[in-house]
């Protein structure tokens, strides 16, 4: 595992941060507890094991239209693109 630099290890802390207010606001025993408290571990994993610029583009990426590439990988997969 490589080390994480400073600015990756500032914008983690801060994430998490936001994640537990969040957390801290829900039910105890609400599965969205468990779903928030699971995404941090896996943005921690990911940040710990170098895949911040994965995650930015992940985020990036949200809400626009797939491009052709994309839905193509998605009917490989047996999946519809336009399914709802």
């Amino acid at each position: 595992m490589s080390r994480m630099i400073a600015e990756d290890e500032n914008e983690l802390h801060r994430l998490c941060d936001m994640l537990k207010v969040v957390h801290d606001g829900l039910d105890e025993g609400s599965p969205l507890r468990e779903a928030v408290t699971k995404a941090g571990l896996g943005l921690s994993l990911a940040f710990m094991n170098g895949q911040r610029w994965k995650m930015e583009e992940l985020a990036a990426g949200l809400g626009r239209p797939l491009d052709e590439g994309q839905r193509q990988e998605l009917r490989r997969l047996g999946i519809d693109p336009d399914g709802e």
